[in-house]
């Protein structure tokens, strides 16, 4: 069995496991004269072996508990030949004519194994019939010079290809659905998405990544867009129910400012007239606030600037946006909209998210405007 351990140790790097055929091969050997009935029904066991390892790594659908074993089992013969079938399906230098006449070798060592056999079938002493050296030898041979040519041609396969998909997988179980409920087909009791799988593995994968993919994408942007205008609507019913609270505050701010102005003009007569000195700092800032005019060249000083930087990084948001929205604030006094908030975020957050982040920002674009209005920072 010179040729199988050569070529077998020849792949060893790619295909390590196959080195548990090495018992075998030795097996085979050590009996071959002693024992030749045992390195016969060793040459089966290999045989088998060899085409169940082919077959799980060629055949997606070969399933070895089931086809192996109970009232379905398949013979060593089938086994093997369904190997050779999936090696000329990858490698067309496979010579389809073997493929059709190998049977018949491997049919021949089964038969052997089968009536002469002295482990599988525990047979009685004395043994009818004994296998010959001679016989066992060429049984080896064939053995030999078959897998040799089996294993130089699967070897030579690159399975790399085999990102195979597990049908039963969890993943697979929306886009199997989704398969049988746009295909249908005669049979009774038999699922498109299991039939596709099985005969043409490369349209059901093709499918997959060409058509369900692309629809499930599709989905997701009518997803995106539905949520979008979900999004703008609720932004204008918050800027709706805001810009009413705005009229009602401003209304109220203009009664202020009536009140402040008379209050303004009694102060200013009294220090025209009496060069009145006030009792505390506190009215001194009133009017000052009173009497001033907001410039923003002058109020924009380095410092500011400074303050709005560290806001705007904490939340996210962008400085020149940011820079004019507070300038605006203190020119009209009006605190500024949703939408003028939204326009600063680097990023926008999600629909139900939006109303928590706004608070969040409203509450400190307050305390930093107060900041910015300290003496502190001119």
């Amino acid at each position: 069995m010179e040729r199988v351990r050569k070529i077998i140790n020849s792949n060893i790097d790619k295909y390590e496991d196959f080195s548990y055929y090495e018992l075998h091969l030795d097996k085979i050997n050590k009996n071959l004269n002693d024992h030749p009935d045992i390195s016969i029904e060793t040459c089966k066991s290999l045989i088998e072996g060899i085409s169940k390892s082919i077959l799980n790594r060629l055949d997606n659908t070969f399933d070895e508990k089931k086809e192996t074993k109970g009232r379905s089992a398949k013979s060593v013969q089938q086994l093997f030949k369904k190997a050779l079938e999936n090696i000329e399906k990858h490698n067309e230098k496979f010579e389809s004519q073997y493929v059709h006449s190998s049977g018949q070798i491997i049919n021949l060592t089964s038969q052997i194994r089968t009536e002469r056999g002295d482990i599988s079938h525990g047979k009685s002493v004395p043994k009818e019939r004994i296998t010959t050296t001679d016989f066992a030898t060429l049984v080896k041979e064939m053995t030999d010079i078959n897998l040799e040519y089996v294993l130089k041609f699967f070897f030579e396969i690159d399975l790399s290809y085999k990102h195979k998909f597990d049908y039963n997988s969890e993943e697979l179980k929306e886009y199997n659905f989704w398969l049988d409920e746009n295909e249908t087909i005669s049979i009774k009791g038999v699922l498109y998405s299991k039939l596709l799988y099985e005969n043409d593995y490369d349209l059901y994968e093709n499918r997959y990544n060409d058509e369900f993919l692309l629809e499930k994408e599709n989905e997701l942007n009518d997803n995106s867009i539905n949520e979008k205008e979900q999004f703008k609507e609720e932004s204008e019913k918050e800027d709706l129910e805001i810009n009413k609270i705005e009229v009602k505050e401003e209304a109220k701010k203009e009664s202020s400012k009536e009140i402040l102005k008379e209050e303004k003009d009694l102060v200013e007569n009294e220090i025209k007239d009496e060069k009145i000195e006030f009792a505390n700092d506190e009215e001194v800032k009133k009017l000052k606030v009173l009497t001033n005019t907001f410039n923003e060249e002058e109020f924009w000083t380095e410092k500011r600037d400074d303050k709005v930087k560290e806001f705007a990084n904490n939340l996210e948001l962008n400085f020149e946006a940011m820079k004019n929205i507070f300038s605006n604030f203190f020119y009209s006094d009006k605190e500024p909209s949703n939408d003028e908030l939204s326009d600063a975020m680097s990023s926008r957050p999600k629909l139900k998210d939006r109303k928590n982040v706004l608070g969040k920002i409203r509450e400190a674009f307050s305390e930093c405007a107060n900041a910015l209005n300290s003496d502190e920072l001119e």
